[in-house]
Parts: structure tokens; C-alpha cells; sequence
């Protein structure tokens, strides 16, 4: 099994870097920090990346042994991360801190995934065939008041009411129940020539600044995944009205490529041979 990965990741200016990525043998993963909210402590002493940093680490240890479910391996690495907080923070405050993720496994006859929260996954099937996983149900609250400061965000008294519910959205770090909520998929491996994971301080190219995923992937391909990170820099400086987002005009920004090698040169050779397009 021949995958080769590519990676970049950049702090948004003058801050501290929240997103966390690793990978092993078939598997990669990109964690984005969820950032306290103003005046919120989330009941922990701890910083967002002690945190994000404890969770990459009882991830990577379960995706490098074989035989457990990735909704599993979520489970108990948030079980891990729990159990190394200790008895001055509390963890059932709603605002604990936590992380987003996106996770993918690779073995010889399929390609795996898991996303919560706003990080993503892009599935490139050759040609103009790809697909991208992005768990947005934080976009899709019900009447969620925003409030403006800094930055405009959701309410956090209304954030403390829907974080880690069925009726609000889910993310990794005090809630081991929001594995079951993750968003998971698998497509044959032969299908796949490569895979992006990403926080969404890069997804924002699609969301905010009109890129398709096509252009995301081929400008990756071309150019390596720090031409991304310069292009989301460059949308967010030449952004004529930040404040109509809510969120930060700058995020972290963090980008994993894993590409399937034999895959893309066998469906290249296919095409030569055959002058047929590949399939979906």
C-alpha cells in the first residue's frame, strides 16, 4: 500500500495555534480547538491546546492499533482526555474545552472517515469527481442570537444549551457520547486517488470565498498544501467586509494530504490505454 502525505499548517496572526494534525501508517487527523468564549472558562484550568494536544495524542495511539472502529477510537481517546484533566476542572460545565476533527483510515480495501464538527474531508475520485464530509450543524442552529465583540459569535448562554445535545451540534473533549454523532463513511479503495482533511480556517475558501472543492484540490496538487494557506490569507486580506461572517476575519489553518499513488497512476494509465474516463 503505497499513500505518501503532504502537510502545512500556519497560526492565524499573533495568535496562539489551536490546530493540531498527525499521522501514522494508513491514517491521518487534523483537530481544530474549540476557542473559549469571552469571559468563559469552560470550568478547566487547562489551555485550548493542552487539550487538542491530549486528544491527538489517545487518537494517533488508537489508529495505530488495528480492529477497532474509528467511532470507537474517538470514544476512548476522549474517555483518555477526561481522565487526564484533574479535580479543579469540571467537566460537565457545557463549555468545556474541546476540538473539532476530521480522521481517515486507509487499508488495502477501503478508504475510512470520520468528521465532527467544522474541520472537513475532501475524497478526490479523479477527474471532476470528489466529494467533501463537513459536519455543519453548528451553521444551523435554530434562532441562534449572535452577539458582537471582537468577533461576532453565537451567544454563549445559548451555546451552553445546545453544545453536545441532539439538537445542537457535537465536539470532541468532555462528551465521550459525541462519537456515536460523528459523521462516518467508507468508499472502496480503488476509487480513491486522494484525500484532503482540513481545518476550516481552509474550508472557509468554499464557504466564504467561492472556491469549489476541484480548484482546492488541483492548486494543492500543483503547488503543495502551503498554497492554500496563502490563498486563504490573501481572500481574508482582500475581504471587503470581514464582519458580515461570524467568526474570525483570521483563522489557524491546517491542511493534510494523503494521496494514493498507485491508484491515481493506475487510473492514468487506464485512461491512456482505454481513452475512457475514469470511474466515478
Amino acid at each position: 500500500m503505497h499513500i505518501t502525505y503532504t502537510a502545512a499548517m500556519q497560526a492565524a496572526p499573533d495568535t496562539t495555534n489551536e490546530d493540531r494534525f498527525a499521522v501514522g501508517d494508513g491514517w491521518a487527523l487534523v483537530l481544530d480547538g474549540a476557542g473559549r468564549y469571552p469571559g468563559e472558562s469552560g470550568g478547566c484550568i487547562h489551555p485550548i491546546t493542552w487539550v487538542v494536544d491530549r486528544l491527538a495524542a489517545h487518537l494517533a495511539s488508537g489508529l495505530g492499533r488495528p480492529g477497532q472502529t474509528l467511532k470507537t477510537i474517538v470514544r476512548v481517546a476522549i474517555e483518555a482526555t477526561m481522565a487526564d484533566h484533574g479535580p479543579l476542572c469540571d467537566l460537565d460545565d457545557p463549555l468545556s474545552p474541546g476540538a473539532t476533527g476530521a480522521i481517515v483510515r486507509i487499508d488495502h480495501d477501503q478508504v475510512e472517515w470520520l468528521v465532527l464538527g467544522d474541520c472537513a474531508v475532501v475524497i478526490d475520485q479523479g477527474a471532476e469527481h470528489c466529494a467533501s464530509v463537513i459536519d455543519d450543524r453548528v451553521d444551523h442552529l435554530p434562532d441562534a442570537p449572535v452577539v458582537e465583540g471582537r468577533v461576532r459569535t453565537y451567544s454563549p448562554a445559548y451555546v451552553a444549551t445546545v453544545r453536545n445535545t441532539p439538537e445542537g451540534f457535537w465536539v470532541l473533549g468532555a462528551a465521550p457520547e459525541a462519537a456515536d454523532h460523528a459523521l462516518v463513511g467508507a468508499l472502496p479503495r480503488e476509487s480513491v486517488d486522494q484525500v484532503l482533511l482540513c481545518s476550516d480556517g481552509v474550508s472557509r475558501l468554499t464557504e466564504r470565498y467561492g472556491w469549489t472543492w476541484r480548484e482546492v484540490l488541483d492548486l494543492g496538487t500543483a503547488n503543495g498544501p502551503s498554497a492554500l494557506i496563502r490563498a486563504v490569507r490573501e481572500a481574508e486580506r482582500g475581504d471587503p467586509d470581514p464582519r458580515r461572517w461570524r467568526g474570525k476575519r483570521h483563522d489557524d489553518t491546517t491542511v493534510v494530504t494523503l494521496q494514493l499513488a498507485d491508484q491515481a497512476e493506475e487510473r492514468q494509465m487506464g485512461m491512456k490505454i482505454t481513452g475512457r474516463s475514469p470511474s466515478p
